[in-house]
């Protein structure tokens, strides 16, 4: 059975992908592949109105299951995402089986975000939604992914997919703060992954 949806889902705020549906990649334009062909990130968002979407993918030289390996171990974000403070697990009023949650202090704000993890190991995803809003957002839900590039052979192309709905009055300040550092430090291990393996 699903979790029940949100508030902000309920109120019909919620742009968000629900949990358990197939992720649908962004398409990427020409130029874009072409950066990434290059080794640079691609970093595109919409944030306005106080909500938005956004995504940050690059191309490594990598072994894909080292990347998963990365990607799924979500008490290791403390040590990878500069942002991330601390990271505890925790057992949620409500279980759902297939799913485990996770509480993240994030920033120098110490804003704390409760976020349930599902995960799909043969297709390499792993989808989130924000368990309870915080001072900063109503909703959140997005996934990361790996995923193989036939035509580049040892090659793989790492996603990062969010969607936000921003609370109401946050300070200017800090829609400007996730504005520019949510994608940026959430994918900066990335590239150092890629060191590792080389």
């Amino acid at each position: 059975e699903p979790p029940p949806p949100s508030p902000a889902a309920r109120s019909g705020r919620r742009r968000c992908q629900p949990q358990g549906s197939s992720p649908e990649l962004p398409e990427l334009r020409p130029a874009e592949l072409r950066r990434l062909t290059a080794g640079k990130r691609v970093q595109r968002q919409d944030l306005r109105s106080g909500s938005g979407t956004g995504f940050a993918v690059q191309d490594i030289c990598a072994d894909p299951d080292a990347a998963w390996d990365c990607v799924s171990d979500f008490a290791g974000y403390k040590r990878r995402i500069g942002t991330v403070r601390k990271v505890e697990a925790y057992r949620p009023e409500r279980v759902v089986p297939g799913t485990c949650c996770y509480r993240f202090t994030v920033s120098r704000l110490g804003l704390l975000l409760d976020v349930r993890f599902a995960v799909d190991e043969e297709q390499r995803y792993a989808r989130w939604t924000l368990e309870q809003p915080s001072w900063v957002l109503s909703d959140s839900t997005g996934y990361w992914h790996v995923q193989p590039l036939p035509g580049r052979p040892g090659h793989i192309r790492v996603w990062f997919v969010a969607a936000v709905v921003l609370a109401p009055f946050v300070p200017n300040f800090v829609v400007r703060l996730v504005s520019r550092l949510g994608l940026q430090k959430a994918c900066s291990w990335v590239r150092d992954l890629e060191k590792k393996e080389s």
